[in-house]
């Protein structure tokens, strides 16, 4: 018999020792003792959500004040559902399976890079995406509602309890996407990231540094 029947194709092995070599890189960084907190990172997303809040805020409430209530209505879903939908992603880096990116990875695809990226920097990932994205969304929607309010009511009586009432929808809807995006994120989280990690790798250029490394 012959013994090249025994042995895989040369490019087979040239993947699965990518895929060692990656998989031992994750295991090295994942025992490493656990340093300092992130201050500067911290400090750096405080920052930007302030920023970006009082920017949103302050546009949203010109813009609101001239646009009719169907519109209004139409921009407070979106922006709730996009604190939801982010919220969902967060859920889905933190629980996903690193292995199946790193494979895709070793063969070179964009996406597999990406959600390697994205797992090992999931402590960034999902505060970006549930704490900066998710809050200023909150702050733009409570904002919205407020501009629906003065729009709705003339009465301070009937303002305070419209107030009460589009709040606490508000509220309720965000909580109640989250409570159910949470189980999503976590049973569907390999679909998730994979299109995260596929819409991201058409914006981004950034070059595997595990590729880099086996040149």
């Amino acid at each position: 018999m012959d013994k090249r029947e025994d042995t895989p194709p040369r490019s087979t092995q040239e993947q699965t020792e990518q895929e060692v070599k990656q998989e031992k890189r994750i295991k090295k960084k994942k025992n490493k003792p656990k340093g300092a907190l992130n201050w500067k990172w911290a400090f750096k997303a405080a920052l930007i959500s302030i920023a970006i809040s009082v920017l949103m805020t302050l546009l949203s409430t010109e813009v609101l004040e001239k646009l009719n209530l169907a519109v209004a209505f139409v921009i407070l879903f979106l922006f709730v559902l996009i604190n939801i939908l982010f919220d969902i992603v967060a859920i889905s880096i933190t629980t996903a399976d690193i292995k199946p990116f790193v494979s895709m990875s070793a063969r070179r695809l964009k996406a597999g890079n990406m959600g390697v990226y994205l797992i090992k920097n999931a402590e960034k990932m999902t505060n970006i995406c549930a704490d900066v994205i998710g809050d200023i969304a909150g702050v733009v929607s409570g904002a919205t509602g407020t501009a629906i309010i003065v729009k709705l009511f003339t009465d301070p009586d009937s303002e305070f309890f419209g107030n009460l009432i589009i709040t606490s929808l508000i509220a309720g809807i965000t909580v109640g996407g989250k409570a159910l995006g949470k189980s999503i994120g976590m049973n569907y989280s390999y679909n998730i990231v994979y299109g995260a990690a596929k819409v991201l790798s058409i914006f981004s250029r950034r070059k595997s540094n595990e590729h880099k490394d086996t040149k």
